[in-house]
């Protein structure tokens, strides 16, 4: 009986595409697509919020949608206290 070499007929996982991703560090573009996803998120979330208070929007003509985008953008805030900016209530 011969013995056979093992070694040859295996593949190796040295120089795997995901041995090599984890080695290097995030180039720009994964950054900015990563800050993309998470601001895409954010407005969507604020999006949601303004809707759900639109209601308590005791705005008329160019105040509204400064007290909208206040909205989008105060999400996280708006979750534990109510604010005064500029006159405007944000709830």
């Amino acid at each position: 009986m011969t013995a056979t070499n093992a070694d040859a007929t295996e593949p190796t996982t040295r120089g795997t595409a995901a041995q090599e991703t984890d080695e290097k560090p995030w180039t720009l573009g994964e950054k900015l697509s990563a800050a993309g996803f998470l601001l895409a998120f954010y407005v969507l979330v604020g999006l949601v919020w303004a809707d759900s208070h639109v209601a308590n929007f005791d705005a008329f003509g160019i105040e509204k949608p400064i007290t909208y985008a206040a909205h989008v953008a105060a999400w996280p805030l708006l979750i534990f206290v109510d604010l005064d900016v500029l006159g405007l209530h944000l709830t």
